[in-house]
């Protein structure tokens, strides 16, 4: 996977109904658009501390059902894919 092309672009104040495109991040496809869609609910996961716990993040979920974490653009858990926030 290749994380230095992911950009941001300024996901962080991303909000429910918020338009995005989700394109390809592995290594082969990486910068592929897949689709576009919506922005359907926001959540800030806290801090778990301790063996199997993880840092806090703020995850959006889109109207394909998976999360993503807006630090970072990357789909929560997997990686696969990433989203920029639409013009």
């Amino acid at each position: 996977m290749s994380t230095s092309t992911i950009s941001t672009n300024d996901l962080a104040d991303l909000q429910v109904g918020d338009k995005v495109v989700v394109k390809s991040s592995l290594d082969e496809n990486t910068g592929e658009t897949i689709c576009t869609t919506m922005a359907l609910n926001r959540r800030n996961v806290l801090s778990i501390p301790g063996w199997g716990g993880g840092e806090a993040k703020t995850l959006v979920r889109l109207g394909i059902g998976a999360w993503y974490d807006l630090a970072i653009g990357l789909q929560d858990d997997s990686g696969a894919t990433c989203i920029e926030r639409l013009a």
